[in-house]
């Protein structure tokens, strides 16, 4: 049954200050109620298992290299991102129970935030690395500078920089949010907290970031486009059938990892710009009751790829991975 959470037209902020500024009323129904807390629970379910059998194999490896390394972390963020799941079901089912200034409501919302802006921000880095190791090791095997990629000291570097630096604008961009831009209203619930989007400051981020990412897309496609081709000029030259075999599995590879990135990556980088573009000059009530299922919806498909990154970790480790151990061995 749809729960409304019930809200005074007068906000007060953290300091005790009143101002006289409408919050948007949430109505939470079946997709809140039913459908995502069903999709989550599967997430967690597959998610979990898949991504410490993932780890189990990638460490267990006695040699390692740069995409291996990018593996272990990769599976180690996707993890850490289905761990915290359990929470966003949470809110879901009872956050209409909680208070909005009650502690349980500030612990969920912070465990929420900032995991899933910490791991999708660390997995895309992750994969930024993948791809231009991938790329130094099929197109551009001379080049000094790119084949640091797949250098095994190079990534684990890459790697501790990237979980140390991702850490501080997440802790910054959170601490501004709970701080200084909710405002908390006498009565209201926590789940009405989803549609408190924030001010200049956390639109301007979002904006950011989303434009970081569809910048790392294109380089994505370009990496990746090079690789096919390659893969398709080698594999005409090749008599031998396994050697075919095994360039159109590559191939196959290349293009499930682009097509799972992109469903479940870029529905919410480009909402996130529309609505980060429309929150810096008006946040109506009325546009953000309306986009809020966009948002949620595009939310879970970010999480759907925690679950899907597994199957091309197995993929990845009987090519790509194989193969760039035997450079890094020859070399």
């Amino acid at each position: 049954m749809a729960s409304q959470s019930l809200l005074s037209p007068w906000t007060m902020n953290v300091t005790g200050k009143v101002s006289p500024e409408p919050v948007c009323n949430l109505t939470s129904g079946r997709l809140e109620k039913v459908v995502l807390p069903v999709l989550y629970s599967f997430i967690i379910f597959v998610g979990v298992p898949a991504n410490i059998m993932a780890l189990w194999m990638f460490l267990k490896q006695y040699r390692k290299h740069g995409i291996l390394v990018y593996l272990i972390n990769l599976a180690a963020a996707d993890l850490i991102s289905c761990l915290t799941l359990p929470f966003r079901v949470a809110l879901l089912l009872v956050g209409d129970l909680w208070r909005e200034s009650s502690p349980i409501c500030a612990t969920t919302m912070i465990i929420i935030n900032s995991s899933f802006y910490y791991t999708v921000s660390c997995s895309t880095m992750f994969l930024a690395f993948i791809s231009i190791s991938r790329y130094a090791m099929i197109v551009k095997p001379n080049s000094k500078h790119l084949n640091k990629f797949y250098n095994t000291s190079f990534a684990q570097c890459a790697c501790v920089i990237t979980w140390i630096v991702t850490i501080i604008p997440i802790l910054i961009l959170n601490l501004n949010y709970f701080f200084r831009e909710v405002k908390l209203v006498a009565g209201a619930v926590c789940y009405n907290i989803q549609l408190q989007y924030g001010k200049r400051v956390s639109a301007n981020a979002f904006v950011t970031v989303a434009v970081i990412f569809l910048l790392l897309l294109v380089m994505f496609a370009f990496s990746y486009a090079s690789i096919a081709l390659e893969l398709c000029t080698v594999r005409k030259k090749k008599l031998s059938q396994r050697n075919r075999v095994i360039h159109i599995r590559a191939q196959m590879i290349i293009i499930g990892a682009m097509t799972g990135f992109i469903v479940c990556h870029l529905p919410y980088h480009v909402y996130q710009i529309v609505a980060g573009l429309h929150r810096s000059h008006n946040s109506s009530c009325l546009w953000l009751q309306q986009t809020h299922h966009v948002k949620l919806i595009t939310l879970c498909l970010v999480s759907l790829s925690s679950c899907l990154d597994p199957i091309l970790y197995f993929l990845l480790s009987k090519s790509f991975v194989k193969r760039g151990s035997k450079r890094e061995r020859s070399s």
